[in-house]
This record gives C-alpha cells, sequence and structure tokens, in this order.
C-alpha cells in the first residue's frame, strides 16, 4: 500500500486510532496509578580525569579524545559487582533477614548470597555519564524513599572506595615486590663487600691506593738506565787509557803523574841547558839524561796506576749494574703479582659497586611506591550532591505515560489497517485500475458543505 493509499485509510478510520491510543493510555495509567510507588534518589558525581602524580606533584593530563572512554569505564566500575557489593555492606542490606529470606526462596540458598543481591540492586541502578562533561549522575530507584537514597549514597561510597584501592592495591603489591628484592640485593651487597674486604686484608692491597711499587720500579729502572751509561763510560774510558793514557785528561790531573810530568818537563829543561854548555859527553849532560829517564819511566808507571783506576771502576759499575739489573727484576715481578692483586680486588669493587646500583634502584622504587601506596589516599571523586529522599515519584508515572502514548498510537495504526484489510473499499482512483482493472471514465469534484 503506497502512501497515497495510507492517508485516505487513516483520514477514514481515525476514530479507531484515537479510540485504541486513548484505551491504552488510560490503562497504562490505571495501572500505573495501582502498582506501588518508585522513587528514584539520585547522587550526582564530578571525576577527575586527569589527576595528579603524588610523588611529583604534577598534573597528569589525558586525551580530550579519551574523555567519554573515560566515562564509559567509570560507569562500567561503578556497575560492577565489587561496587555494588560494597555499596551492600555500607547500606547494611547484606544482612537484612527479607533479603535472605528471598534468597532463600528463589534459589534455594545456593551460590553466594552477595552475588545474588548484587545482581538484585544493580538491576535498580541507574548510572548516566554526561556526554561533554565529566560529571557522572547515580540514580537507585526502589519503592521505599529512605532506601533510595541510602542505596545511591552508597553505591557511590562504594565506588570511591574501590577507586582509591585500585589505585593503592597496585602499588603495595608492587612495594612488596621491592622491599622482597631490595633485601636480597643489599645482602648480596654485603657479601660482595665482606669478599672484597677478606681479599684485601689477605693480600695487603687497598682499591683505589696508589701503587708505590710500581713508582719504585719506575725508579730502580731510571737507575738502571743510569748505570748502564755509567759501564759503557767506564768501558770506553778503560780502552782510552790502555791505549794512550797520556791523551786522557783524568791521568793528567793525578796529582803523582802531574809532579812527574812537572819534574820531567824542568829536566828536560835542564837537559836541554846543559847540552848547550858541555855537549853531550860531559858528565853533567850524562847525569841529566839518566835523572829524565828515570823520571819517565816513574811517569810512565805512575800513569799506568791512575789508568788502573779505570778498570776497578767499570767494576764497581759492573757490580753496581748487576746490582740494580736483579732489584729491577724483582722489583718487576712484585710489581706483576701486586697488579693482578689489584686487578682482582678491581673485579670484586666492580661486583660491589654493580651490586649497590642495583641495590640503589631497586631502593629507590620500592620507596616511591611505598610513598604511593601511602599517599594516594585523595579520591579522584568528588560529590557535587548527595542522594536525598524524594518526595514523589513522577518518573514511573511519567515513564508508562510515554511508553503507552507510543504503544497505543502503534495499536492504533495497526488496528486501522487491521480493519481496513477486512473490509477494504475504494477511496482513490488508484484503487479502481489496480482492483478492478477498469478505465476511470468520469471524476465528479467533491461537494463542498453549502453547495447545491
Amino acid at each position: 500500500m503506497r502512501l497515497d493509499q495510507l492517508l485516505p485509510v487513516l483520514r477514514a478510520r481515525w476514530r479507531a486510532v484515537v479510540v485504541t491510543w486513548a484505551a491504552v493510555v488510560a490503562a497504562a495509567l490505571l495501572v500505573s496509578l495501582a502498582l506501588p510507588p518508585r522513587y528514584e534518589a539520585t547522587a550526582t558525581l564530578l571525576l577527575d580525569i586527569n589527576g595528579a602524580d603524588p610523588l611529583a606533584g604534577q598534573a597528569v593530563f589525558r586525551p580530550a579524545g579519551s574523555l567519554s572512554t573515560h566515562m564509559a569505564t567509570q560507569a562500567d566500575v561503578m556497575k560492577s559487582e565489587a561496587v555494588a557489593i560494597g555499596a551492600l555492606r555500607i547500606a547494611g542490606l547484606d544482612r537484612d533477614a527479607e533479603w535472605q529470606q528471598k534468597w532463600r526462596s528463589r534459589t534455594g540458598g545456593q551460590g553466594s548470597y552477595e552475588a545474588w543481591l548484587a545482581g538484585q540492586v544493580l538491576r535498580r541502578l541507574d548510572v548516566r555519564p554526561s556526554r561533554d562533561s565529566n560529571v557522572m549522575t547515580v540514580g537507585y530507584t526502589s519503592p521505599d524513599p529512605e532506601q533510595s537514597a541510602a542505596l545511591a549514597n552508597a553505591f557511590v561510597h562504594a565506588y570511591i572506595e574501590a577507586t582509591l584501592r585500585m589505585k593503592v592495591d597496585p602499588a603495595k603489591e608492587f612495594n612488596t615486590f621491592f622491599a622482597g628484592r631490595a633485601k636480597a640485593l643489599r645482602d648480596a651487597l654485603d657479601a660482595a663487600r665482606a669478599r672484597l674486604s677478606d681479599y684485601e686484608s689477605r693480600n695487603g692491597v687497598l682499591v683505589g691506593e696508589d701503587d708505590v711499587e710500581a713508582g719504585r720500579l719506575a725508579e730502580l729502572t731510571s737507575q738502571l738506565v743510569a748505570l748502564q751509561d755509567a759501564v759503557a763510560e767506564s768501558a770506553n774510558a778503560r780502552r782510552q787509557a790502555g791505549a794512550a793514557p797520556g791523551d786522557m785528561r783524568e791521568v793528567r790531573n793525578d796529582p803523582e803523574v802531574a809532579a812527574l810530568t812537572a819534574e820531567a818537563v824542568r829536566l828536560e829543561g835542564q837537559l836541554a841547558e846543559l847540552r848547550t854548555q858541555f855537549g853531550e859527553q860531559h858528565h853533567a849532560v850524562l847525569q841529566s839524561r839518566h835523572s829524565l829517564a828515570d823520571v819517565q819511566k816513574r811517569l810512565e808507571a805512575a800513569m799506568r796506576r791512575a789508568a788502573g783506576s779505570f778498570n776497578a771502576t767499570l767494576k764497581v759499575n759492573q757490580a753496581r749494574l748487576a746490582e740494580t739489573q736483579a732489584a729491577v727484576e724483582r722489583q718487576r715481578a712484585l710489581v706483576l703479582k701486586r697488579k693482578a692483586q689489584r686487578d682482582a680486588a678491581g673485579a670484586l669493587q666492580r661486583d660491589v659497586e654493580n651490586a649497590q646500583r642495583a641495590y640503589d634502584a631497586v631502593l629507590a622504587r620500592a620507596s616511591q611506591t611505598a610513598l604511593e601506596s601511602a599517599n594516594t589516599t585523595q579520591p579522584t571523586v568528588s560529590v557535587l550532591k548527595t542522594a536525598t529522599p524524594p518526595l514523589w515519584s513522577p518518573l514511573f508515572l511519567a515513564l508508562n505515560a510515554g511508553i503507552a502514548m507510543v504503544l497505543g498510537l502503534l495499536l492504533g495504526l495497526w488496528r486501522a489497517f487491521a480493519a481496513e484489510a477486512r473490509d477494504r473499499r475504494v477511496r482513490t482512483v488508484a484503487d479502481i485500475t489496480e482492483r478492478l482493472h477498469l478505465p476511470v471514465l468520469l471524476r465528479l469534484p467533491t461537494m463542498m458543505k453549502g453547495q447545491s
């Protein structure tokens, strides 16, 4: 049936639609008035969706798009069984004898009484989060206005306690975990320190002290180098003294050599003077030549003795060099041993430092979680309006009336179309052409009232 065919049917059978609608609405009103009244008490909450860090004291902002998701999540938390059981305990319904009797009669005493009662109570709870703000309305409906207000407020308090518990309990669990871990790491740190201290006391080394033995080795090495140079110089001097002792300044500076040299020069001068005066065969010249030869022999012997001191110096330097080499080898072995000990002590020290860093990190986290579990006691929910017992209950009557109006209109339309289907009449030109399959030859205009 097309729209242009529906409107004539409704115009023709409007009385049936109106009568049916009025009957349904009247019946709904009568039934609503006959039933016991229902009172809805509401409380209004303001949710802090951003929150704050209790340690840093800084606000924690959430993205703007997460408002609706956060509000829907909090509404689900409000309607959870855990919050409902908490509200029942706050309101005292878990100890109500009448509800316990209903539970036994309906379930035969099977299952959890609190879970069953929470399901019954949640059916009457209405949580309405705002669309564009972080305000949430909590309503509870029951035949008793006092009970409605009490349960609405109980749900609010149970929800606040649940939100606090969801923040504090994980922090407490983390605190317990980190505290236990910190104890184990402290024991490991003490053990590492004990190993290091025992090693230092047994080997006489201290981590971080100056390496005195290495300084001694460097000093002995420098002495060794100096002695090697001295030995080389002594050997060279000895060779030169053996080849030409008179050319060496050290030999010439010898007191005996210097005295004999001066004596030989004097005698040579005297011999030359005597030769000039007396000739070569004079007994004075012969005597002077004999004296000069004797002084020269003594001078050569003195030079040999002076040159022999270089041999003694070489031997002394070689002996000192051998002693210093042995001392360097001993000191090098000691330094290597001390270095190995220091390396082992350094490894133990690194174990202590690693254990200290691990312990400090876990201890800081344990302190943080301890502060979180102790300081996260400020709720992120503010109660804007506390539920009070309502004086009258218009919602139940208005809701039933609205439903009855819609349902009565639908039933009236259905009745009109059902009557038309049973008694179909020609109401438009299309009915003639479609149902009778005849052409329309003439259409008379509709006569208005007052026309003849």
